[in-house]
């Protein structure tokens, strides 16, 4: 049986490596490369299949409440992984309202290691990975001149899932759009699943840092990251 999503496989070989190019039909979502048995194995990953009128039902999410054990903190004290925690669940309960299967790296104040977070998506087989975290800008910069909303991804196929964050996160919150930024982070190298991490706002601003204490502030955040979520998967839905 044909399959839909693969059009043709090449290979070619060089002197150190051998290389498969893969025509698809469809834009990747994901891949995953290892070795299994000593045999090299190539999984890519089909877009999941969505319901147009509930896009993030059946959809499982992880959400990661950025740090501990590190973080920023604010003008006051505020410690980062408090708020991202605080938001973290509110995140949760929003999905789970709207059907999807929902996925915590962490739900108390324990430190989570960085590297472990990535790896509780892959077990879960996640369709998408969010991290939520709050910026700050290191000694010598000038927070007062580029605060405000960003989002950030690493591989090509994470890319729409930040735009859509970030269109809908921006409004939301109400701070200056910075827009999207390709970055090396660990928690957004994972291949197998579109992985962005969001940085709703710096909580070194003393303005920021108090708006993000409040319940209507961290709500605020929580339905800007779930209706990005439900845009992007509404972009696969038939």
């Amino acid at each position: 049986m044909a399959d839909t999503l693969i059009d043709s496989v090449t290979e070619s070989r060089e002197p150190t490596r051998t290389v498969y190019r893969f025509a698809l039909t469809r834009p990747v979502y994901g891949y995953q490369a290892l070795y299994e048995n000593g045999a090299f194995k190539l999984s890519i990953r089909r877009p999941p299949v969505v319901d147009a009128s509930e896009p993030l039902r059946g959809m499982t999410i992880v959400v990661d409440p950025g740090h501990p054990p590190i973080g920023a903190t604010g003008p006051t004290g505020l410690f980062e992984p408090v708020p991202t925690l605080a938001v973290g669940l509110r995140v949760r309960d929003l999905l789970e309202a709207r059907g999807a299967h929902v996925v915590m790296t962490r739900t108390t104040a324990a430190p989570v290691a960085l590297g472990d977070r990535p790896i509780i998506a892959r077990r879960a087989n996640a369709n998408a990975f969010i991290s939520i975290h709050l910026n700050a800008d290191g000694d010598g910069q000038n927070p007062f001149r580029d605060n405000g909303t960003g989002t950030y991804y690493f591989h090509q196929q994470s890319r729409l899932f930040a735009r859509t964050v970030q269109d809908a996160l921006a409004p939301q919150l109400g701070l200056r759009n910075r827009g999207i930024f390709y970055q090396n982070l660990a928690v957004c190298r994972s291949t197998w699943f579109p992985a962005v991490l969001a940085e709703g706002l710096f909580i070194i601003m003393p303005d920021q840092e108090a708006a993000i204490k409040t319940p209507q502030y961290q709500e605020a955040y929580a339905r800007g990251v779930v209706d990005g979520l439900e845009k992007f998967f509404a972009t696969f839905a038939q």
